[in-house]
């Protein structure tokens, strides 16, 4: 009798080796670049709600530079950045998507970073500690839009690296065959035109 080893080869294995072999485990989701983000911008909202840069012990040029920055980050974290992550979250595999968001998300960086340095020097204790957990969680949620930025740009590649691959396996085309030239009709003869036959005279009778 033949054993279907299919079946039977499993059950003869220790079950030491079957409990080894790992298990195939999905695929971890991905974060869209509105929820990476999202961590960075309640941090920032819940920093701005607590400064007052009016209990800030600096001049009054000091205090409108700071205050004049706040006002471009909250119009920033209200009006232009949610529709840039919106437009990237539609697109994520896409880096021209992702490209714009990330560029803002850096500029909000930049600006956050000088009034956080203003307020290591002049705020007090609460606002400048508040200020500076948001300047981190910004700077994470920057990094992970760089990373998904980084990842479609690479995917992209790929996949234009696979479709010239692919062009250039294409065969070229062949040329049209060359059209049979047939070989011209002899020239037809025509044939000569035939000529009555003379009518013979009528016979005249003999003269008596």
């Amino acid at each position: 009798m033949i054993l279907r080893t299919s079946a039977a080869f499993p059950a003869l294995l220790p079950a030491s080796l079957l409990l080894a072999q790992p298990a195939a485990s999905p695929a971890a989701p991905v974060a869209s670049p509105s929820a990476a983000m999202q961590p960075s911008l309640e941090s920032l909202k819940s920093a701005m709600g607590v400064t007052n840069v009016d209990r800030w012990k600096a001049s009054n040029a000091i205090k409108g530079e700071a205050s004049s920055n706040l006002r471009s980050i909250a119009n920033d974290v209200t009006n232009t950045l949610p529709g840039l992550l919106s437009a990237a979250d539609a697109a994520p595999s896409s880096a021209a998507k992702l490209l714009p968001a990330y560029r803002n998300a850096d500029a909000l960086y930049d600006v956050l970073l000088r009034v956080v340095v203003s307020a290591h020097l002049y705020a007090p204790a609460d606002q400048s500690s508040a200020l500076d957990q948001a300047l981190h969680s910004l700077e994470d949620g920057r990094h992970t839009l760089a990373d998904q930025l980084t990842q479609a740009a690479q995917s992209q590649d790929t996949q234009v690296a696979r479709l010239q691959a692919a062009l250039k396996a294409v065969p070229p085309p062949q040329p049209p065959p060359a059209p049979v030239q047939c070989a011209p009709a002899p020239p037809t003869r025509k044939k000569p035109a035939t000529k009555a036959a003379a009518k013979p005279a009528p016979a005249t009778g003999a003269a008596h």
